[in-house]
C-alpha cells in the first residue's frame, strides 16, 4: 500500500506553513488532517504505530489473569497481568488464520485465551497452547516454537499502561518530566479506576476530540455557567519544548476545592496532601495520541481516544479515586449527582465536536489563528507535524532506496 499519496503529499507539504508552538504565529491544521481518509491511513503508521497508546490503569487487573481488550487503529489489543505479575500487551489476532481470539472491549479473568473459530489457544504470555488436528502437518512443538501472539512494547508510567508497537521505541518517561510532578502528589498509581465507560462510532477526527479537551476558550461559550468556577480567564500555559511527551495546562479555581456542579465545591472527599495550590486549580493533560486527563483536588479522570477512520473515533472515560474516598459514607450518592453535570458538559462538547467535524468538510473551511487560550494547540500541532514528517522523510528514503 502506498501512504505518500498525491493527496497526503498535498497536505504534509500545508503543515510546512505556520507550524509553531507560538499561538501568536500558528495557525490551525489543514482541515484535511481531520476529514482525508488517505491521511488517516498514512497517520495511522506515522502515529499510532509508533508511538506510546495509554490504554488503562494498573487497577483493572489486580490479579494474575485479569484482562481487558481494546482496539486502537483497527488493532484489537489484550492487556492482562500474566501468571507470573507482569503486565503485558499482545496483538489479540490468532496466528492460524487472523480470527481476534477475543472481541473489543472485553475483560474478565482466564487462564488462557481461545480462538473461537478453530479454537487455537494461546497462554497468559502469548505462547502457543493447543492447536486441535495440526499434528498431519507438523509436530505441535514445532508449531509451538513458532507461534506466539505478537507482543508490544510496554511501559507502566505511575499506573497507567502504555503500549508501543515499535519494538525499537524510546522509553515514555523522560518526555513527561513536566507531568510527573501531578502524577506523584496526585498519587495516581495508587489510585483505583471506576466506572468504564465506552462511546464507539462518534462522528468526528480523534485529534478534535484532545484540542476540544485542552483549550479553556471554548469554555466560556459552550459552557456557560457549568464551567464558570473554572473560567477561561484564569488558564495558565505551560512552556513546552520538541522533546516534550505531553500537552498540558492549569486552569484556576475562583476559590479553593471548587466542583462543577450546582454547589460550585468538591462534593467528593479532597484527595490527601494535595497542596493549596493544587487544591486551587484543574490540571489538564493529553499524552498523545490516546488519552487525556484531568487531576482536580477530588479526583483523577481520563478520556481514552482511539481513531475508527478519519472521520469516526471511540471515546472511553474512567475515574481514578483513593481507596478511602471509595469507602466514604455518601460516595456513590455524591458521584452520580456529579456526573448528572458532566453529562450535560458530555453532551455540550458533543454536540460541538459533531459540529466541528462537519464544518472542516467545508470547501471554506480555511486555517485560521489561534487565541492565547488556546496556546495548547499550537503546541499539539508541533507535536503531530515532527511525527508526520519523520514518517515520510523515512518513507521516501526507503523508496530511494528500493529503487537504486
Amino acid at each position: 500500500m502506498t501512504l505518500l499519496t498525491p493527496e497526503v503529499r498535498a497536505i504534509l507539504d500545508e503543515l510546512d506553513q505556520y507550524t509553531d508552538p507560538d499561538f501568536t504565529k500558528a495557525r490551525t491544521m489543514p482541515p484535511a488532517v481531520y476529514t482525508s481518509e488517505e491521511f488517516y491511513a498514512f497517520e495511522k503508521e506515522a502515529i499510532f504505530a509508533r508511538e506510546w497508546l495509554c490504554l488503562g490503569h494498573v487497577s483493572q487487573i489486580p490479579n494474575n489473569g485479569d484482562y481487558f481488550t481494546i482496539q486502537v487503529a483497527d488493532e484489537p489489543l489484550i492487556v492482562v497481568r500474566g501468571d507470573d505479575g507482569v503486565i503485558r500487551v499482545m496483538s489479540a489476532i490468532c496466528q492460524h488464520r487472523g480470527y481476534p481470539v477475543v472481541v473489543d472491549g472485553d475483560a474478565g479473568t482466564t487462564k488462557q485465551f481461545r480462538c473461537a473459530y478453530h479454537y487455537w489457544a494461546y497462554g497468559l504470555d502469548g505462547s502457543l497452547v493447543a492447536a486441535p488436528e495440526m499434528t498431519r502437518t507438523c509436530p505441535l512443538a514445532e508449531l509451538r516454537a513458532e507461534t506466539a501472539l505478537p507482543q508490544l512494547k510496554v511501559e507502566i508510567w505511575h499506573g497507567m499502561i502504555f503500549a508501543n508497537m515499535d519494538p525499537d521505541a524510546k522509553p515514555l518517561a523522560p518526555t513527561l518530566e513536566k507531568l510527573e510532578p501531578e502524577f506523584i502528589a496526585y498519587d495516581v498509581a495508587n489510585l483505583k479506576a471506576i466506572n468504564h465507560l465506552a462511546y464507539p462510532n462518534q462522528p468526528w477526527n480523534w485529534k478534535g476530540m484532545h484540542e476540544n479537551a485542552l483549550e479553556p476558550y471554548h469554555t466560556s461559550f459552550v459552557h456557560m455557567g457549568y464551567h464558570d468556577v473554572a473560567p477561561a480567564s484564569m488558564a495558565e500555559f505551560v512552556e513546552w519544548d520538541d522533546s516534550d511527551g505531553q500537552i498540558m495546562h492549569p486552569t484556576n479555581y475562583r476559590w479553593i476545592d471548587a466542583g462543577f456542579n450546582p454547589t460550585g465545591k468538591s462534593v467528593l472527599p479532597i484527595l490527601p496532601n494535595l497542596s493549596e495550590k493544587r487544591r486551587s486549580r484543574i490540571m489538564f493533560a493529553s499524552v498523545l495520541p490516546t488519552v487525556f486527563f484531568a487531576l482536580s483536588p477530588d479526583q483523577v479522570f481520563y478520556f481514552l481516544i482511539t481513531p475508527e477512520s478519519a472521520n469516526t473515533m471511540t471515546l472511553r472515560m474512567a475515574w481514578l479515586f483513593p481507596e478511602s474516598s471509595l469507602k466514604s459514607p455518601g460516595f456513590e450518592w455524591a458521584f452520580q449527582m456529579q456526573n448528572a453535570v458532566n453529562q450535560n458538559i458530555n453532551d455540550q462538547d458533543i454536540h460541538s465536536n459533531t459540529r466541528m467535524q462537519q464544518g472542516l468538510r467545508s470547501r471554506y473551511a480555511r486555517r485560521g489563528r489561534y487565541s492565547w487560550q488556546e496556546s495548547t494547540l499550537p503546541q499539539m500541532n508541533r507535536w503531530l507535524t515532527l511525527r508526520y514528517k519523520a514518517y515520510a522523510e523515512k518513507l521516501a528514503a526507503a523508496r530511494a532506496a528500493g529503487a537504486r
